[in-house]
This record gives structure tokens, sequence and C-alpha cells, in this order.
């Protein structure tokens, strides 16, 4: 089967590489599988002419639009440089790569952007590679890599760009790979690297896990860096709060003097908000603490904004002493964040009305110091406790105070219908007073939860054109959406059958993004893929997607999607998904056990005996993989559903003579592949004569088989006689499923007519709920619908 989605479109999405363009191919699903085994090519997607969710791209000239991102630019030949170390083949020349590497941090200058894995390791082969051939470079080519001005700039990039994790490692070696070349001596002495290039490098270990190799820079070149302001040590400080070191943080604070710093309370607070914009609440409380130089206490608005940070992050313990410090009569100063702790202390809008206007009584000019930034704070505050009808009480108190709303407020109230799942009152809040371009500004986490919130909704048609809106700032800013949102696009996007745009969305984003971050974006695939309302033809071109995007998807999720097909009865493109991972290059994602069982019961339940060949083939071939009962049993209830019961019972035999033995459902397949046979009924009465000799266990599922097997055979007697001696047998009586199963079983209307006959006189009740059912004709004449003996391995 054939695809519209091509390996060119979707390459850059694995490891986030720049996008070639170049004329599109048809991908090759499955070498091992010629197009005769299975059914004719699904015709592609095609779209209906409507706004696309990238309007701002795709209404410009396909000539002019540029063909290479700007995070992306300079990559291109340092990727080939990667495959060509790879392939062994000849890599690029070293001028195209040193005028890559250059371009690329020049072209960052301006927007530092993410650097990725991907990224950091193009970058320092591509380094390692020039630097072995240095002395081999011409000097324009030397310039682009190795001058002064470049490694700089090598290093401002580096300090001001989003490292994702995987790359922290990496980023740091480049850094350093730099700021060695940098320190040596070019006619100018050693270590004369500038000051500004050595608070760049501190800044880069400090900020990437490395802040111990940042506090013996600054102390091996302390005579140069004693007068940068802000202090070295402010940088390394912060590194080792970031890494939740809070001996190292305590340490560095208590010295603060001896490297002729004064910790006093300008740097106090610059540490604090630092910390507590990135969210390290020990780290707050531990710096808090530590004495400032000349014994001063914190300033007032330093113990205002760690009593707000830790009433919002509900650790109103760690500070009730900073409140009590400065707790005496409500002034002008303190009464906003007084107000705040009487919220946090179970007041809600009405008593704090009632608060402010008997304080008023004796200070009325605290009626001076309301401001719309109290109300703000209070409703920040709901929103941090997820409640918003505590927001909408707090924002009654705007008109109660006589207050104008700003757009914070606007922002927080967006924030709190959000919050409540309040499409409509969210949709009038962004029509009157929110202007989506200003989510794009310092409101990314607000305008992701928005995103989210409306991709999810039911109303996805109506609300398209919203989210393209609001989109269109983001996209043309080229801002990190969190995987939540990516995700939450990419379900409506798919829903749209719109799967050039989720690549549009994917190619540049996804590489940006760890293992465990794109699960939400493979999960949303998964489930469309997954979704049996959705046409064959829709979900396969999904899985194609999947397959490319997410080649690491495990056998668990792709063993689903196999599944899936076979419930969709189409069993080529099941079998297409167990050749995918059959093929697999990384032996964790090769079919396991489980799902050699689980195809070949697919395979049975939909008769292909085509495929059923190819399957069996592949497991002979497979020497991973043990022939245990549950494989055998898929395969032999396989073949016998093909009708090839001779193969079937080849297989019980060689069950038989396992290690492991026959389970009770082996012997319950035997039975369904006796009713095939030619010598069936003296096969399944041998077999289950030894049943009782042995004392096995026998349930209602293992002897409805049996009886199935004779009646196929025509042996009416042996079946009914069966059925009357079902409750001495095993101590179950027939149910109208029993006596269903026979009707079905049992080929030729005579027969069928006979079965009626002796129902009615034997079992009248359970043939009159029968009589309810609806009959369909077959090949065999009419079966029960509903009525069947499904036995799974």
């Amino acid at each position: 089967m054939q695809s519209n989605l091509t390996r060119p479109v979707f390459r850059a999405i694995i490891n986030n590489e720049p996008l070639r363009f170049s004329q599109c191919q048809r991908t090759r699903l499955m070498r091992t599988i010629t197009p005769m085994r299975i059914r004719p090519a699904m015709p592609s997607l095609s779209y209906t002419s409507r706004r696309n969710l990238f309007s701002f791209t795709m209404g410009q000239d396909p000539d002019r639009r540029p063909s290479t991102l700007p995070s992306e630019k300079g990559l291109q030949p340092m990727a080939d440089l990667l495959r060509s170390l790879k392939d062994r083949s000849r890599a690029p020349p070293s001028y195209l790569l040193a005028k890559a590497f250059q371009t690329f941090f020049t072209t960052r200058l301006e927007t530092p952007g993410v650097i990725t894995h991907f990224h950091a390791r193009t970058l320092i082969v591509t380094w390692k590679h020039l630097r072995a051939l240095q002395n081999d470079l011409d000097e324009q080519d030397w310039q682009n890599v190795f001058s002064t001005e470049n490694l700089e700039k090598i290093l401002q990039v580096l300090s001001e760009c989003e490292c994702v994790p995987q790359a922290r490692e990496t980023v740091v070696r480049l850094a350093r790979f730099a700021y060695q070349e940098l320190n040596l001596d070019h006619g100018f002495g050693p270590n004369k690297i500038s000051r500004p290039a050595l608070s760049l490098y501190i800044n880069i270990l400090a900020m990437n896990g490395n802040p111990e190799d940042a506090r013996h820079t600054v102390l091996k070149f302390w005579s140069s860096m004693s007068r940068s302001r802000p202090s070295p040590w402010l940088t390394v400080l912060k590194g080792f709060a970031m890494n939740n070191d809070l001996r190292q943080v305590r340490n560095i604070v208590e010295e603060w003097g001896i490297h002729g710093n004064s910790f006093d309370q300008k740097s106090h607070r610059e540490i604090i908000e630092f910390l507590i914009e990135h969210d390290q609440p020990n780290a707050v409380q531990l710096v808090y603490a530590c004495p400032i130089t000349g014994g001063v206490q914190p300033s007032l608005d330093t113990k205002k904004a760690v009593i707000e940070y830790f009433v919002l992050k509900s650790h109103e313990h760690a500070a009730t002493e900073i409140f009590n410090s400065i707790q005496n009569a409500p002034s002008g100063d303190v009464v906003g964040i007084t107000l705040l702790w009487e919220a946090a202390m179970g007041s809600n809008a009405s008593d704090l009305a009632q608060k402010l206007e008997s304080w008023t009584l004796s200070t009325p000019a605290l009626k001076d110091a309301i401001t719309i930034d109290v109300v703000n704070t209070l409703v920040r505050y709901a929103n941090a406790k997820q409640n918003p009808q505590l927001a909408s009480e707090f924002m009654s108190l705007v008109g109660q105070w006589g207050l104008t709303p700003d757009h914070q407020t606007h922002m927080l109230l967006l924030e709190s219908h959000i919050q409540a799942g309040d499409v409509e009152q969210t949709l009038r809040l962004l029509e009157t007073n929110v202007n989506p371009a200003s989510l794009a500004g310092g409101s990314l986490p607000l305008a992701n939860k928005l995103i989210t919130m409306l991709c999810r909704s039911e109303e996805k048609d109506d609300l398209f054109h919203q989210i393209s809106s609001l989109l269109d700032p983001l996209f043309e800013d080229n801002v990190r959406l969190e995987p939540e949102t990516v995700a939450a696009l990419t379900h409506m996007l798919l829903y749209r059958n719109d799967l050039d745009a989720v690549s549009e969305l994917l190619r540049p984003r996804l590489g940006t993004y760890e293992d465990d971050q794109k699960a939400p974006v493979r999960d949303a695939v998964t489930s469309f893929i997954l979704d049996m309302s959705q046409s064959d033809t829709d979900t396969w071109n999904a899985y194609e997607f999947l397959r490319i995007a997410f080649p690491y998807t495990g056998v668990a999720i792709r063993t689903k999607i196999m599944t899936a097909f076979f419930e969709r009865q189409r069993s080529d493109l099941a079998v297409l998904v167990f050749g995918h991972m059959r093929q697999s290059d990384d032996f964790g994602r090769r079919p396991k056990p489980d799902t050699y069982a689980r195809c070949f019961q697919g395979l049975a339940r939909t008769a292909d005996a085509t495929n059923l060949e190819l399957v069996h083939n592949m497991l002979k071939l497979d020497i991973e993989v043990d022939l245990t009962t549950r494989i055998l049993n898929g395969l032999m209830m396989a073949y016998a559903a093909c009708e090839m019961p001779d193969k079937s019972m080849a297989i019980f035999r060689q069950i038989l003579q396992s290690s492991e033995g026959p389970s009770s459902k082996t012997i319950t397949i035997f039975f369904k592949a006796c009713a095939k046979h030619h010598n069936g009924a003296q096969e399944a009465m041998k077999l289950m004569s030894k049943v009782k000799k042995l004392e096995i266990d026998v349930d209602r599922a293992l002897y409805s088989a049996y009886m199935e097997a004779l009646a196929a055979q025509c042996e009416f007697e042996l079946a009914s006689d069966a059925i009357n001696k079902m409750q001495a047998e095993i101590g179950l009586p027939p149910t109208s499923n029993t006596i269903g199963l026979f009707y079905n079983a049992i080929p030729y209307q005579y027969w069928k007519d006979e079965v009626e006959k002796w129902a009615r006189e034997k079992y009248p009740e359970h043939w009159q709920h029968l009589l309810t059912m609806n009959r369909t004709e077959h090949e065999e004449g009419p079966k029960f619908d509903g009525i069947s003996n499904n036995v799974t391995v």
C-alpha cells in the first residue's frame, strides 16, 4: 500500500535535521512483501481547499519562502559530515564546513533559540574535524572558525541559548574547546582571554551542570574578574542553586566577602529573585536566612517577594516568620501582601473587603495603596490554587474598590477560565480584552494551556480559525511550544486529516524535545491510528507518519496498531506493521513472542492464508524467538481457520513433543481444526477420550469446541448426545449459546432443520431465546448472529 507521505518530508523529524526540498518519492513499505500479496493501494489523501494552520507561511510565494529555518542555517553540510563519517564516505570540503560552522553561530546571535542534542553533536564533530585540518585551512576558512571574534561568538550563543538536558554535556565540551583555543598563545602570551568571554564561559559551565568548574575558572582568573559586575560569584552561586547543592550555596555566600564582594541587600535580593524565577524553594529559604553584610535585615521588597512566592507555592509555613517581621498595623507598603496572607489563611473576597474597610477607618490613606496589582496578586493566588470560583470572587473586588483592570488582570482572568474549561467565556475574553499577539510575549505558559484546551474541545471546526489566529504570532516568533500543546495540536490536525500541517508543525520542533517529552505527541498519533471510527486510508497514513517520525516506538505500541488493523479486517496492513517490526535493526524493537501470537490470532480471524505463510516463514528464520506453546497455539489456530487442518494438526503434534507441552487452549484449538479435517470426528473423539483418562479440566469453551467439531462433520447424533451429557461431563448445563453453536456449526439446511426440531423439543426455552436473534445466510446455510466460541491464544 502506498502513502502520500514521504521520507524527505519527515526525515528531519527524527533528529531535527535540516529539511531537504527534493522531488517527492513514494515510500516503500516492506521489501519482503510483493504487491501481489496485499490489497490494491488505497488512494492518497485528498485535501479540500481551506485555511491552513500555518497561514503566515503557506500564503507566501513558494519561490520566496525560505528553504531553511533560521535555526537550521549551516546545519546541512555539518549533518552531511556526520553521515560521511558513519558511512565512511567522502566528507564535504573543508571550506564548506568552515563557512557552515560560522553561519550557524552568526545566525543564532540574533535569536539563540534551542540547542538540541543533534545540534550539539553536529557542531562538536565539525569542530574536531576542522581542528584536525587546522594547518591545511585557507586563511579565510581558518578565520571563520578559529578567529577570536568567532570563538567569542560561539561562547555568546552557547551562553544565551536554551540547551535541552541531553545536549548540555556536549555544549560544555564545545565551549571548553573554544575557551582553550582562546587561551592559546597567539603572540600575545597565554591566558589572554577577554573578560567578557570569560564571563560567558563561566555562565555556560554554571548553567549547564558544571558550577564546580565555573568556580575553579573564577579563582584562576580572579585578578581580571574581580572588577566584573555583576560578580562572577553570583553566576557560580546560581549554578549550585540550580543543582540544588545547598551546601555549596551556603559556602559561597559565607565566603562572599573573602573575594572582595559585599553581600549587601542588592546582591541578596538579586539572588532571591533568580531562585524564585527558577522555582528553587529550598535554595530561596536557605539564601534568605544567610546573613547580609553589616548585619542588616533583608529589604522589605525582598521580604514581600519571598512571602508571595511561598504563599503561591502553598508553603505558608516557610514564610510565617518573615510575615510576622512585617506585621504591624497595616500600612501602604504592606497592605497588599497582608491581604494576600489573609487570603492564604482562608479569607474570601467578602472577608477581605470587610478587613480593608475596618483598616481604612483608622488609616484612610490605605485606600490610595490599593491598586489593581493587589487584586491581580489575589487572583494569581486563586489560580495557583486552581480555584476558578475563588478567582471570580476576587475579580469582583475590582469594581467594589473602584479599580480599572489592566492587561495582567485580563490575562489572569483568562487563565482562570482555562482552568475551568469554560470555552465560551475564554473566547469572549479573547475577543474583547486580550490580543492573541500578546501571548507570544511574556505569557507562553498561558498560551500553551489555552491552545491545548481549545484543541481538545469538541467544537474543533468552530474553533479552528481562533486557534490559527493564536498560533500565527507564536509561529512567526518561532517560540517553543510545550509537548502537551504540540500533542493537542497534532490531535486536532489529525482529525482534520491535515497531515501536511502535522508535518510542518513537528518538523522544526520534535527534535527539541527529549524522548520522554515526545511521548504525548506520539500517543496522540497512536490514539488516532487506534480510533476505529477513522478510515483505513487515514489511519494507515498516520501510521506511516508515526513510523518515520517516531522510529523508536516500542513493540507494545506497534503490536496494538497491528491488532487494530486486524480488527479492521485489513490483515494486509497488519502484516506490513508486523514486517516493519521484523525488519528493525534494533533487536529490542523486533517482534516478541506475544507479537507473533497476536499476529497469528489476527490471521486466524481474517483467514488470510497468503500472509499466514509469510509470517510463518519469518518465524522459522527468527532465531531470537522461542517456539512457545502460545505461539504454536496461534499458528495452529490460524492454519485451522485458513482451511489447512492437516498443517494445524502437524503443529499440534509438535506441541505434544515440546518441553512446555499443550495447554487447555491447545486442545480447544485442536477441536476447531477437527471441524475442518476429513477425519475430524474420529480425531476429536480420540482426543476427548484421552482428556477424560488424563482427568484434564474441561471448561465450557473446550467442550463446546468438541461439540462443534462433531457437528461440523454432520455427526448430529454424537453432537446432540454431547450436549445432553454436558452437565454430567463438565458440571455445566448447556445454554442458548451452546445450542446456537450447534446450529451454526452443522452444515446444510437439512441438518439445521434437524437441530431446530431437536432443540424445540429438548431445550425449548433456549431455542425461543435464539429466535430473538437475527439469522444471516452463509454458504453452509443460515447462522445466528452474535453466537461465537472465540478462543484467544
